[in-house]
């Protein structure tokens, strides 16, 4: 309940308790008005919980994925748990997850835009 709908909303309440027209406080109002907060912040409260575990599995999902050959096996693991001395392997179109020794292979021309902040294409050699 902290935003200026719902203050606005309070103060309301609390006015029509306070400033009765003379016939003592007007509760009809003043429950009217705090059903509908309690309305507005569950409605706000299952939004936010929605939109954080919608967030949470689309981080999930487009987490960086790698495909590297550990105890002689090719695996696909997550890219955040590389460790210097892995053997990655990269085709067309795929995110280098990590700073890279080419070991075999034709020469790549890489864009490090996303790194770089520019559109500097490098081409790599053995």
């Amino acid at each position: 309940m902290w935003n200026p709908l719902s203050w606005v909303m309070e103060a309301a309440a609390v006015m029509a308790i306070v400033l009765a027209n003379g016939g003592g406080p007007d509760w009809l109002d003043f429950v009217g008005i705090i059903c509908l907060l309690i309305i507005n912040s569950t409605i706000s409260f299952i939004e936010e919980n929605n939109a954080g575990n919608a967030a949470a599995a689309l981080m999930a999902r487009l987490a960086p994925k790698t495909k590297v050959l550990r105890d002689g096996q090719w695996q696909e693991t997550d890219a955040a748990i590389l460790v210097p001395g892995d053997i990655i392997s990269i085709k067309l179109g795929d995110i280098i997850p990590a700073d890279a020794r080419l070991l075999e292979g034709d020469p790549l021309k890489i864009d490090q835009a996303s790194a770089l902040l520019d559109s500097d294409k490098s081409q790599l050699n053995n």
